[in-house]
């Protein structure tokens, strides 16, 4: 009989769910076996394997993914950038909106901290509390560059800036530049929010998401704000310029106005260096056919493939 790692490495939807479905009907009790499954489509938002598993019998509530401790379902789908629609179906299939992560954060919370009205008009409507606090209000008027309610904010506890964590800093910049908000990433500049700050789930700046998200003009507004060209992320050791190369032929759609040879080209105008980029066939991550051509231009050697 299928099993949750079964049900978990197929629902990452590579065969269009062929397989989970196929699993899916073969799986004696879904309710009881599916837990680490739903982690899959959550991590990588995909809306019909979430759809697929809760119809089959997945419970939401007994939800664990590879964190440590492991995050509630829809923490989860908030914290991976998921759909309203996503979330919508977790919550209507009974998850409990109110569960914090591991951080004591509400899934409202981290909606508003992250700007996604989408997602907290969601949880309001299935029952979240509004539990933010002052910082979270605060932060959520910055990634809308909405400077009147930030100043409003300022005038009413000037004291607030200098109560941010580091992480909550970092988490905010770096949302904003995967995002392409260049005019948030200039408030919190402006405001002294720290340009090099680690953070997100693989520790990099903001600037290694803007170039990942191929967020041109924010990467040439952080590099002209003192941005470290070469600064390394926690997870990979991986420079700007490698995540923006990784970015092109990912395609994470966060950002509308992409445009990965735009941000490429800024990175190596600016004195990028290409030691360690490498143009494979064999590359598991390789860049846009684009982004390929420009590197060649600039240099970066082709390897034959095994």
């Amino acid at each position: 009989m299928p099993g949750d790692d079964d049900l978990y490495l197929a629902g990452f939807g590579e065969d269009n769910h062929e397989c989970l479905r196929l699993l899916l009907h073969h799986a004696a009790n879904v309710a009881q076996v599916a837990r680490m499954a739903l982690a899959a489509p959550i991590s990588t938002n995909y809306t019909e394997g979430v759809r697929l598993l809760l119809e089959a019998g997945a419970d939401p509530n007994r939800y664990a993914d590879d964190a440590d401790p492991p995050s509630p379902a829809v923490y989860a789908a908030v914290r991976s950038g998921c759909s309203a629609e996503l979330t919508g179906l977790l919550l209507a299939h009974g998850a409990n909106p109110d569960a914090p992560g591991s951080d004591g954060r509400s899934p409202y919370a981290l909606a508003t901290v992250q700007g996604r009205e989408d997602l907290a008009s969601a949880l309001l409507r299935h029952g979240a509390a509004d539990d933010t606090a002052d910082a979270d209000r605060f932060l959520a008027a910055c990634l809308r560059a909405d400077q009147a309610a930030v100043q409003q904010q300022l005038v009413l506890d000037p004291g607030l800036p200098g109560r941010l964590t580091d992480a909550q800093r970092a988490e905010a910049m770096v949302r904003a530049a995967e995002t392409g908000h260049l005019a948030a990433i200039g408030l919190m500049l402006d405001l002294g929010f720290p340009v090099d700050a680690h953070g997100g789930e693989d520790g990099g700046t903001a600037l290694h998401a803007a170039a990942y998200s191929g967020s041109a003009e924010v990467v040439r507004l952080l590099l002209d704000r003192g941005a470290g060209l070469e600064a390394r992320d926690a997870s990979w050791d991986s420079t700007p310029l490698g995540w923006a190369v990784v970015g092109s032929g990912q395609r994470p759609g966060g950002n509308p106005g992409s445009d990965w040879t735009a941000a490429v080209r800024t990175l190596l105008d600016a004195g990028a260096s290409i030691e360690g980029i490498t143009l494979s066939p064999d590359d598991p991550k390789p860049p846009s056919p684009a982004v390929a051509a420009l590197l060649r231009d600039h240099g970066v050697p082709s390897q034959a493939g095994s």
